[in-house]
């Protein structure tokens, strides 16, 4: 499920929840409220009905063959009155009664006078007072009105009774009244209807409000999803606009940070996949091996190249073509230098040195440096076959051309060599300097294009078809230097 799905159900249940909670706050209070109010009113007009009787006067009614009395007569209309006054739209009293202990059992009644009519709910003196709780005790002497709504065949009902006490303040009888709760209960269902409603409308609006939420607090994931998919399909100069004092702002910094270190890093590639063969980039930049590129003693097999009759050449070429041959030259040596396992060092005009071992140990180190230049040997011959068919091939002489390759193995300085402003991963130290010197030499041996110190020769001599050249007396070593080369 999308997160924008999951915030909007969670928006919408604490919405929901909340109005659940304020209705069922709302109305049980309301109905506890309708509920006393009633216990009031009711009370109130069993106590009032009670005041207007004459105690000594309801006591002369014992049986009933007094109901067609006077004495009864009056009675029932002062309850009448009572009860007729009280038949109102916020309250209707259905029975207006008197009650009396039933003298086989005190704590039942009987009645004595009711303000009813004549008919089937007219009770008569003596009938006993018939109630739905089995924990009902009549008590003449106390106010008693029901905890709770009573409901039977003829509606829902509460029940109040209030004493008739004579002149010496004894109770003699108690004057009950039923007042109909359904009215009151109806208004308690209306205001259950309305907070339906009103719980409805609040579903709606909360349903409205958190759709716009999430849509608006996803919005900014969106965004950040639609970059991490870009930024992981390779696109590292894509940014998010976020602007946000939240954690959503946190993350677009830190992705734009992130962004931006990665693209640095793609940049750091491109630039040493000019001087790196695959394989060492990837231990370069992906496993984490940059840190070890340190300044250290180490053995290092250097290869120096340079192309003979490049001068002459160019005086016959434009800028533009010059610049041309030598990008398609270089190109194609580096890629020897790669195939092999080497590392492009430097270009230095048209020459150029290269490290194998270097960046990373290399127990053939010296049979790939020469096989680069065998390769280098033969690139150059294809090269000079391509543009041998140019028009003016002869004119630039391209059939001069030639290549030059010296090759040493020793111990070096290979690191980061330089200042704070600038550094240069290098090699340094004797045996570079007599790969220079030996691809040197190459210009005063006719025939030799490839010149292999005594080091090298000796760790690669298993696989090559190595050619004594003789002791060379080089610039710079006091002592002459034994040397090989490969026939062509």
């Amino acid at each position: 499920m999308r997160f924008q799905t999951k915030l909007f159900f969670f928006s919408l249940g604490i919405a929901l929840l909340s109005s659940l909670l304020a209705a069922g706050f709302i109305y049980v209070p309301a109905r506890q409220l309708v509920f006393e109010l009633m216990q009031t009113n009711v009370l109130s007009i069993a106590a009032t009905a009670a005041s207007m009787l004459d105690a000594d006067e309801h006591e002369k009614i014992k049986s009933r063959d007094d109901q067609s009395g006077d004495t009864y007569l009056r009675i029932e209309e002062k309850l009448r009155r009572a009860r007729n006054a009280n038949r109102r739209q916020d309250i209707d009293v259905k029975f207006l009664y008197t009650m009396r202990p039933y003298p086989e059992n005190p704590a039942k009644a009987q009645f004595v006078v009711d303000a009813e009519e004549r008919g089937e709910d007219k009770s008569n003196v003596g009938d006993i007072y018939k109630v739905d709780n089995p924990n009902y005790k009549f008590r003449v002497n106390e106010f008693q009105v029901e905890e709770e709504f009573v409901r039977d065949q003829w509606g829902t009902w509460l029940t109040a009774n209030a004493p008739v006490r004579d002149a010496r303040g004894e109770a003699v009888a108690a004057v009950g009244a039923d007042v109909s709760a359904d009215d009151a209960l109806g208004h308690l269902r209306g205001l259950l209807v309305s907070g339906a409603i009103a719980l409805g409308a609040s579903v709606l609006f909360a349903w409205l409000l958190s759709n716009i939420l999430a849509r608006r607090l996803a919005a900014p994931l969106a965004a950040i999803r639609a970059t991490v998919e870009k930024i992981s399909g390779g696109d590292f100069r894509q940014t998010l606009n976020i602007r946000s004092n939240d954690e959503f702002g946190e993350v677009a910094k830190a992705l734009n940070e992130m962004s931006l270190g990665l693209q640095q890093r793609d940049d750091l590639k491109g630039a040493l996949a000019r001087y790196v063969s695959e394989d060492i980039l990837q231990d370069v930049i992906y496993a984490g091996k940059s840190t070890e590129l340190f300044s250290q003693r180490k053995k290092v097999t250097i290869l120096f190249a340079d192309v003979r009759g490049f001068t002459n050449m160019s005086e016959q070429s434009s800028p533009e073509e010059t610049v041309a041959f030598l990008n398609q030259y270089f190109e194609k040596m580096i890629d020897a230098i790669f195939k092999n396992q080497g590392h492009l060092n430097k270009f230095m005009g048209d020459g150029l040195m290269a490290l194998f071992g270097a960046l990373r140990d290399d127990e053939f180190q010296e049979e790939h440096a020469v096989q680069a230049a065998l390769d280098m040997r033969m690139v150059l011959a294809k090269l000079k076959s391509e543009w041998a068919v140019s028009e003016d091939a002869a004119q630039r002489n391209i059939s001069s051309l030639e290549i030059g390759i010296g090759i040493n193995t020793g111990l070096a300085i290979v690191g980061n060599i330089g200042s704070k402003q600038r550094m240069e991963f290098t090699a340094i130290g004797d045996a570079v300097n007599l790969a220079s010197r030996l691809e040197q030499a190459t210009r005063d041996r006719a025939g030799v294009d490839i010149l292999v110190s005594e080091y090298t020769f000796v760790a690669a001599r298993s696989r090559f078809p190595f050619e004594p050249v003789g002791e060379l007396a080089l610039k710079g070593k006091s002592e002459t230097v034994r040397t090989y080369t490969i026939g062509v």
